[in-house]
């Protein structure tokens, strides 16, 4: 029987989740961000959220180290999960990340539905992924990285594609991501060949498999089912092995902080 430590990506693998609104993608990619946060809380965690879906627990104080609630960013929002021990990223401040990941476990969260601050993220994290860090793990995570990329699957700031970047050289730096994407037409090829991991969940396009099957994943049709899947990991020899397929279960507490789709 699979454990759920089975399906978490090691220190800078490379993930890929697919799977069209309403399937169990941002979720996985919630619970993926909260078991790292848990088991690995050395690692430093920053989550690109454009939608945006999720809510920041704290924002900085008045010292970088300091925290305080960050309620008031959302008293318009309907309904958004909440991230436990993270924190808001003033991505206009001289020095957005000063202060942050001092806490165990701490994730940061940049976040807008504005297009001209989708690059701004990008330098950011851009920064974030090419300073030397000693011996801590590092992620980058997107719920919606296809908004980082236009039709032709060119960055909206090709001088700044941190995914490209880390995708090629991420794992020598200890650097992982965690992808995710209504659609596999749209990332860059490079992208898709360096993942180490892909979980499926519905897709809208079955003929979005193709661009799977490309990579090594030979299925023909997505899963059915609210928070059905099915994960690849790639092996010694670069053949992607099917890991699991089931279906993840959350508490009625999380669901309940769901948008309806």
């Amino acid at each position: 029987m699979t454990e759920y430590a089975d399906i978490i990506p090691e220190p800078g693998e490379r993930h890929l989740i697919y799977g069209t609104s309403g399937s169990g993608k941002s979720c996985h990619v919630d619970a993926e961000m909260r078991y790292v946060q848990h088991e690995r809380q050395d690692a430093m965690q920053l989550l690109l959220d454009t939608k945006p879906r999720f809510r920041a627990e704290t924002v900085r104080g008045r010292l970088p180290r300091q925290r305080a609630k960050a309620d008031y960013l959302y008293r318009h929002w309907q309904k958004g999960p909440v991230i436990p021990n993270s924190v808001f990223v003033d991505i206009r401040a001289e020095h957005p990340f000063r202060g942050l990941w001092t806490r165990p476990g701490e994730i940061a969260i940049m976040q807008s539905g504005d297009a001209n601050d989708w690059r701004r993220m990008l330098l950011l994290a851009s920064r974030f992924a090419k300073v030397h860090v000693d011996g801590r793990e590092r992620r980058l995570v997107a719920d919606e990285v296809l908004d980082f990329y236009g039709r032709t699957t060119w960055s909206i700031k090709p001088d700044q594609d941190v995914f490209y970047l880390a995708s090629r050289a991420g794992r020598e730096r200890n650097i992982g991501l965690a992808l995710g994407a209504q659609r596999v037409h749209g990332l860059p090829p490079l992208v898709r060949n360096m993942a180490s991991r892909v979980t499926l969940y519905h897709l809208d396009e079955d003929k979005d498999m193709k661009y799977l099957n490309a990579n090594g994943i030979p299925d023909g049709v997505s899963p059915k089912g609210d928070f059905a899947f099915r994960q690849w990991r790639k092996e010694k020899g670069g053949i992607m092995q099917l890991n699991t397929f089931g279906r993840l279960e959350y508490p009625e507490s999380y669901l309940e902080q769901l948008v309806a789709a």
